[in-house]
């Protein structure tokens, strides 16, 4: 695989160093703003790649079969969508896009043109949601699910002080929604598929940005709660309760340390995640499925992304 990243954030800096960690996978390319040359070439001595400020021709020159898009939210959809025509596979940061409607689009379009859309998070290709996945169901009939994921940083001190990043600008697709919940909803909705009903409410910025909200989705006999903020911090966990104990993952579900079942009383760790934090095991996987060919497991991913943007809608325009 060998890859061309657009943007220079944190985000992109850690794709780089993982990536750099995996076999048969190479970056080539970076393309920055020109603003950003500087940080750009920085990372592309560092990395040993080329530096563009030109999207086309970083798409048309570079020497790439794959395009990391690592920008803000809003950016997501047309630098996917400009690769994907240009006949590249896109790795693309979580939320795939603003809408649900983009998102089907690029679906489509990838589908169309036999190319590999990956959306870029961990869950899938770590331990704890595959060990979640098989345990759940020894619970018996679930009754009540509670995800938080709560957290302030920088970027919300910055916010206080009134310099405002996009992670927190409305016109950025920022908030704490589709920043961090959407890590919650990919959660929940991996194990029970699409809610019946959705509702969110949440407490707003002086921008009017959702500094923190809850979700709740509506299944066939049991909630989930699903809550997430920037402006606080607590104890991050997953919590799964049924008729015959509960499973709970501890640590922002991004991120989980680890997994653990509780029967008759008795608790069991099902899984742990020694390297938490890493992108490792998902840029492993889509270089794995690249070099196979085998584009069924990118395109269930891909369909489950999809319904994730159209919750995200629903649960935005419940506002």
């Amino acid at each position: 695989m060998r890859t061309g990243v657009a943007g220079n954030g944190t985000i992109v800096r850690r794709f780089l160093k993982d990536a750099a960690q995996v076999e048969d996978v190479r970056t080539t390319a970076i393309c920055v703003r020109e603003r950003s040359r500087e940080k750009g070439e920085e990372l592309a001595r560092e990395y040993g790649m080329k530096v563009y400020t030109d999207y086309e021709a970083f798409l048309r020159e570079g020497d790439m079969d794959t395009v990391y898009v690592g920008l803000i939210n809003t950016q997501h959809y047309s630098y996917a969508k400009q690769a994907l025509l240009a006949g590249k596979h896109v790795i693309c940061e979580k939320p795939l896009t603003e809408t649900a409607a983009q998102a089907r689009e690029l679906a489509d379009l990838a589908r169309e043109k036999n190319l590999f859309l990956w959306e870029a998070f961990k869950l899938p290709y770590g331990s704890i949601l595959p060990a979640v996945k098989e345990h759940v169901k020894e619970l018996g009939p679930v009754r009540v699910v509670q995800c938080s994921y709560c957290r302030t940083g920088k970027a919300y001190e910055e916010y206080l002080a009134g310099s405002v990043r996009p992670v927190l600008d409305p016109a950025c697709a920022g908030g704490s929604l589709y920043d961090v919940n959407v890590y919650n909803l990919h959660f929940v909705m991996s194990l029970f598929g699409v809610p019946e009903k959705v509702c969110y409410t949440a407490n707003r910025g002086r921008n009017g940005v959702d500094t923190s909200g809850t979700a709740v989705l509506q299944y066939d006999g049991f909630l989930a709660v699903c809550t997430a903020a920037m402006d606080c911090s607590s104890d991050n966990f997953c919590m799964i309760q049924g008729e015959k104990g509960w499973l709970r993952t501890e640590g922002p579900i991004s991120s989980a340390s680890r997994a653990v079942l509780c029967l008759g009383g008795e608790e069991t760790e099902i899984a742990c995640q020694p390297e938490k934090g890493s992108l490792k095991p998902e840029i492993q996987a889509f270089a794995r499925q690249l070099q196979t060919g085998d584009r069924t497991p990118c395109y269930e991913m891909l369909k489950h992304s999809v319904q994730v943007m159209e919750i995200l809608d629903d649960l935005n325009n419940s506002l």
